[in-house]
């Protein structure tokens, strides 16, 4: 264990494993088990993972311009707390994936940038995109590699591959975060944030066949 982190050898045990998000076909695990497992995390541990997960939990993004200045908002108070290195980690990732995204969105919507003084993004590369708004890549090279790739998916409207590469993107960098201590705190939100990720997955593919099956009745009925 590293100095000073605590020790979750029960916690981690008792988590059943979690397949990649493109081979599961179910959650190995429910949300009131989880929860259950959860409480034997030490209560400050247990408050940072909870104020992380409201901010960066995976979710549907919200609408342009109705989210952004609310999330930068979000993150600016949050990040006034102290986290633990691994979990600030990840948030400052998910933020960048978020302003990133953001900042492609209005640009192919053709919204622009918010006047000054109003948030649309939060993290490191704000200032970046908004000094490079006119490069397609936003001049970011090697530094954030996936921004051509997902840009292309954006304007080709293929939003499942693009969901499906920002989502492998962050199962990524927590596969690493969690390697670092795999009965420790790192372990522990690794595995919560690729629940999160998991789920959403899964509630995608139970919607899309709600809506493949409506349309296949409606077809038969009216056919």
């Amino acid at each position: 264990m590293k100095p000073g982190s605590r020790a979750y050898y029960t916690l981690v045990s008792s988590l059943p494993p979690l397949p990649h998000f493109e081979r599961a076909e179910r959650l190995p695990i429910s949300p009131y088990r989880l929860e259950q497992r959860l409480s034997m995390l030490d209560a400050e541990d247990a408050g940072q993972l909870v104020r992380a997960r409201q901010l960066i939990g995976w979710r549907p993004e919200r609408p342009l311009r109705k989210g952004d200045e609310e999330t930068a908002r979000q993150y600016r108070k949050i990040m006034e707390q102290p986290f633990h290195p691994a979990l600030a980690e990840f948030i400052e990732f998910r933020m960048d994936q978020q302003t990133v995204m953001s900042a492609l969105r209005r640009r192919r919507s053709r919204i622009g940038l918010p006047s000054t003084g109003r948030k649309w993004g939060a993290g490191r590369w704000v200032r970046w995109i908004e000094n490079h708004w006119d490069d397609p890549d936003f001049r970011f090279g090697s530094v954030v590699p996936w921004v051509q790739e997902v840009r292309g998916y954006l304007e080709a409207a293929e939003a499942v591959s693009m969901e499906r590469l920002l989502m492998d993107l962050a199962w990524q960098r927590l596969n690493r975060i969690g390697d670092r201590d795999l009965f420790g705190f790192e372990a522990v939100m690794a595995y919560v944030f690729k629940w999160d990720i998991l789920k959403n997955r899964l509630d995608q593919d139970a919607d899309a066949g709600k809506k493949h099956f409506q349309k296949l009745v409606e077809e038969v009925m009216h056919g």
